[in-house]
This record gives C-alpha cells, sequence and structure tokens, in this order.
C-alpha cells in the first residue's frame, strides 16, 4: 500500500532509520531514494506506516505475528495521518505537476481516476469532481485536487486494489 500511494503521489518513502530494541535509532544509508517498501530486507527500519499496516516484526516464524484485519490505527492514520497529506502536498508531488500545466477539469478527473483506480470515472463520478472543480476559485483549486486525490487513496476501491 505504502508504494501505491508512492506510485500514485509521486513521492516516495525515504528509509533513514533503524529502530534498536532500546528504543534508540541509528542511521541507514542502505537505502536510496528509489527504494521501494516491498524491498526492505530488515523489519527494524523505522517506518509508522508500514509498522501500521502490519509490517511483520519477524520475531518469530508464524504467520500469527501479523493481522488481515484492519484496524482502528489503521483507519485513523489513513484519514488523519501525514502520509498520504504530506505527499499529496508535497511541491516536487504528483498533484504539483499536474497543476503545473493548467489543466481542464475533465483532464483533472480522468487522471486522478485512471492514476489512482486504473479506470476511468463513471458519470456520475465524473461530473461530481467536475463541478466543483469548476466552481472553484482559482485559490481553491490545489486544495479540491489534494482533496479528490485523498478520497481516491482512502477508498475501498484503492485499498482492495493494493
Amino acid at each position: 500500500l505504502s508504494d501505491a500511494i508512492a506510485d500514485v503521489t509521486g513521492v516516495r518513502e525515504v528509509f533513514t532509520e533503524l529502530a534498536l530494541n532500546d528504543g534508540s535509532t541509528e542511521k541507514v544509508t542502505g537505502y536510496g531514494e528509489d527504494t521501494r517498501a516491498i524491498q526492505l530486507h530488515d523489519s527494524a527500519v523505522k517506518n509508522y506506516f508500514l509498522k501500521a499496516f502490519g509490517r511483520n516484526a519477524r520475531d518469530i516464524t508464524c504467520e500469527c505475528e501479523r493481522s488481515s484485519q484492519p484496524s482502528l490505527v489503521q483507519v485513523l492514520h489513513l484519514s488523519n495521518g501525514s502520509t498520504i497529506n504530506d505527499k499529496l502536498s508535497a511541491k516536487a508531488g504528483w498533484v504539483t505537476q499536474i497543476l503545473a500545466t493548467e489543466p481542464t477539469p475533465k483532464a483533472l478527473v480522468d487522471e486522478a481516476w485512471l492514476r489512482c483506480l486504473s479506470r476511468p470515472p463513471t458519470d456520475a463520478e465524473r461530473k461530481s469532481f467536475e463541478e466543483m472543480l469548476a466552481a472553484a476559485k482559482p485559490e481553491d483549486r490545489r486544495e479540491i485536487v489534494e482533496d479528490m486525490y485523498w478520497s481516491l487513496l482512502t477508498s475501498r476501491e484503492f485499498l482492495f486494489r493494493h
């Protein structure tokens, strides 16, 4: 899920710390900026999102260490956490890049659905978001686009696919 969010937003996770048993952290340089979460070979890499979404601690060799059930922590992190919000507001992220091209509301909606859900929006989805974008003041456009992406990234469909 972490990698899918990074793919959509254009902002990668950077893995720079290991969590040690005594509660301290240690800098790590073995992971480049292009490292995906799936490529992490050390379960001690510090990352709250991965911990919240069930990264196995690898303390014992048993599938029982990890639950496939959703948790309140996961719901709260998706809704209010920094992972998605920070990536959407990042100056080097996809939202900044797409808005710099001054796209039409239709182009923004189509791109968001294809990028997040790998399908075009339904007529009702397109109409709803196009109307919001068309009615928005120029200074509010970015916030509406971020909210549109946030709603897609936290949707059941996105979570099911990734």
